[in-house]
């Protein structure tokens, strides 16, 4: 449930957002229980930091961020953002919940978006996984397990054998990994996923074990690397975890600094931890913060 905003608000000075919910056919219960939702559908995605996101107290209440972003200025955003971006947030956190297999994608990198996805208004994506909560035998795939050409891809994708080139990786709570643009990937049923990433919602689909939504092949195969990925899956631990050339992510002890941030209350008992970004932060909690920077 989400909390009261005078319990919530426990630093003085953060922007608070209201959460998007995102029914989608993969989606499973654990985000509609624990916000409250009264829907009966498949809750797969919650947006906790959007710019397009209505923030919900203080003397901006009402207004979506988008709209504020050019009053707060550099003094919110930085510089270097305002300089490489505009008065946009770079940044979308999301809670993920998947009950079945997602879809094997792919995501364009920021040339490529701006070059064929420019009506869109956004970016290439970048991004990260923190293992909230995953059941036993919980599997992801990253990338390639062997080197392809585009033809035989293409072939792959179209009658299933994709399956025997992905790269499988187990996973459990508290792994943390990072996907970037033109890596084929997928997430794997019994996940609560915590996503930090480019403000991007470009997805190209490669393969959807035959649920007949709309595939992207053409697109995907533009984008995707063809060969296998070098990765490594970072266990949750104090300091820095990562640092890419979208965002920098670590956990910290409190309390921390939220000069300049964002943020979306809930129950801090996902994942055991309060989740933080400096200027785009999602969960606040207590104790321990996952921290993503621009």
């Amino acid at each position: 449930m989400m909390r009261n905003m005078s319990q919530s608000l426990i630093y003085p000075g953060v922007i608070e957002l209201e959460p998007q919910f995102k029914e989608r056919v993969w989606g499973g219960r654990r985000l509609a229980d624990r916000f409250g939702l009264k829907t009966k559908r498949p809750v797969g995605e919650a947006w906790m930091v959007f710019d397009e996101n209505r923030i919900v107290s203080g003397p901006y209440e009402g207004r979506l961020l988008s709209e504020i972003l050019p009053e707060l200025g550099e003094a919110f955003l930085g510089r270097a953002i305002v300089e490489r971006y505009g008065y946009r947030l770079p940044l979308m956190v999301k809670f993920l919940d998947t009950a079945q297999w997602l879809s094997v994608q792919v995501h364009p990198n920021d040339t490529y978006a701006r070059e064929n996805e420019r009506s869109s208004g956004w970016l290439g994506k970048a991004e990260a996984w923190v293992v909230l909560e995953a059941e036993p035998g919980a599997q992801i795939v990253v990338g390639l397990k062997r080197a392809v050409n585009r033809a035989e891809l293409r072939a792959a994708a179209l009658d299933g054998s994709i399956i025997e080139l992905l790269n499988f990786v187990p996973v459990r709570k508290g792994d943390v990994i990072y996907i970037p643009p033109g890596t084929i990937h997928a997430l794997g049923p019994g996940l609560l996923v915590y996503e930090v990433s480019q403000r991007s919602d470009l997805t190209y689909r490669l393969y959807d074990y035959g649920r007949e939504r709309e595939l992207h092949l053409e697109k995907a195969l533009d984008v995707a690397r063809l060969e296998p990925l070098n990765y490594e899956t970072i266990r949750i631990r104090g300091g820095n975890l990562l640092t890419s050339e979208y965002f920098r992510l670590g956990l910290f002890e409190g309390p921390i600094s939220v000069h300049g941030s964002l943020a979306v209350a809930v129950e801090s008992e996902i994942g055991g931890h309060g989740y933080v970004l400096s200027k785009a932060v999602s969960v606040l909690g207590n104790g321990e913060w996952l921290v993503a920077e621009l």
